[in-house]
């Protein structure tokens, strides 16, 4: 114990941007971006002791400390506030993905509620108004609540 005691007393900038290089070794095999801020953090560390080496080590743990939690709650509010722009924003919202889709029922929407079949997948469904539609009906998807579709009639061509 006494032996790591006095490694910690004689610890400088290299040990900083060793553990800095770690981190980012890290970061790169498990990709998050967690640990880029407290890589920096270790760097700018190993930075500031090479400018005043007698620093004491509990300082410069304390400083990282700061330095890190600083940093990456610096980022993660960032991110927050600029989330990626993207072409396909519902890709992993399938649901979402079908507002706007029209479809002929293939069964009837009694009371209003029943399934539909998208694709590969069977649908809870429910009418917008909740009134009953039948099957053979153009209908339009206008919302989605969780598993559930919502459905609005389309008005036939001759009744327009």
């Amino acid at each position: 114990m006494d032996a790591y005691i006095a490694w910690l007393w004689e610890i400088s900038y290299w040990h900083w941007w060793a553990f800095a290089v770690l981190l980012i070794a890290i970061e790169i095999l498990v990709p998050s971006t967690l640990l880029i801020w407290p890589a920096a953090s270790a760097f700018v560390i190993g930075v500031a002791i090479a400018g005043a080496p007698s620093l004491d080590w509990r300082i410069q743990v304390l400083a990282f400390a700061v330095l890190a939690v600083v940093s990456t709650y610096i980022w993660q509010r960032w991110r927050q506030r600029r989330p990626d722009e993207t072409d396909s924003p519902t890709l992993n919202l399938r649901g979402q993905s079908y507002i706007g889709r029209r479809l002929t029922l293939g069964e009837n929407l009694q009371e209003g509620r029943g399934r539909i079949q998208l694709d590969d997948t069977w649908w809870l469904a429910e009418s917008e108004t909740g009134e009953a539609i039948a099957a053979g009906a153009r209908v339009e998807i206008v919302a989605v609540e969780s598993a559930l579709l919502k459905l609005r009639l389309v008005p036939t061509e001759d009744s327009a």
